[in-house]
């Protein structure tokens, strides 16, 4: 049986992503054009993250992330850089997906994000951040959810299904400050995604970063609605419980 490599990974990846460009469920992937190498991906990234200094950014944040999304679809996965990120994984949190910050800057950031078979992300929020992601190998189920402005009768938070989405290599999905912002992540088989969030993550971003546990019941039998309990890890729920 021949070995793949995480390097074989990558190019059978790039290879897909051609691949779906054809496929009618990722119409962005159609228009893209011509790729982009590592650097001039993160300058086009950086030219468009002053989107978030202007006035219109809370109403312009759907037309932001639709540009970002284009941007990660022309990405040349087989680019040296990207390569060398790839090939430097080590699995060393085996009940929990591998997450690198690739590149940082203020304005925004670039991660990669490794997921083992059957490894999940809890639900969780980005604070007063957009984000966009590309699935670049495997099987992901992701699920987002918008906070709405209403409490339940325990003034406990409500939140509401926005989508559910099976990921595949060339898919994307995207959230802003108040669409999709809390979401799920649950692979099926080893797959890897690059994201980047606009602004990136501070020390106060991080800090007001929740969890969210909702049951199988609807609230008061709304569809899609859910009455949500807050933590401010994805374990501690669990421990408590325990």
């Amino acid at each position: 049986m021949p070995r793949i490599t995480r390097r074989k990974v990558i190019q059978m990846s790039g290879g897909t992503l051609a691949v779906a460009a054809t496929l009618p469920y990722t119409s962005i992937l159609a228009e893209s054009k011509d790729s982009l190498g590592w650097d001039t991906f993160l300058k086009s990234c950086e030219n468009l993250s002053g989107a978030q200094f202007e006035e219109e950014w809370t109403a312009n944040q759907d037309e932001y992330t639709k540009k970002i999304e284009d941007l990660l679809v022309r990405l040349n996965l087989e680019d040296d850089k990207i390569v060398e990120f790839i090939e430097s994984y080590n699995n060393y949190n085996s009940s929990f997906p591998k997450i690198r910050t690739i590149h940082r800057k203020t304005e925004f950031q670039v991660s990669l994000l490794e997921f083992e078979a059957d490894e999940k992300i809890p639900l969780h929020d980005h604070p007063d951040m957009t984000g966009v992601v590309i699935c670049t190998h495997g099987e992901i189920e992701v699920t987002h959810y918008d906070k709405l402005t209403e409490t339940s009768e325990e003034d406990l938070p409500l939140i509401k299904k926005e989508r559910d989405l099976t990921m595949t290599p060339g898919m994307t999905a995207t959230l802003t400050v108040s669409r999709g912002n809390i979401h799920e992540l649950h692979a099926k088989e080893f797959t890897r995604m690059i994201d980047v969030f606009t602004p990136p993550y501070s020390r106060d971003r991080s800090s007001r970063t929740c969890y969210y546990w909702i049951g199988e019941d609807t609230y008061e039998g709304r569809t899609d609605t859910f009455e949500a309990e807050i933590t401010r890890g994805p374990f501690r729920r669990s421990a408590e419980s325990s």
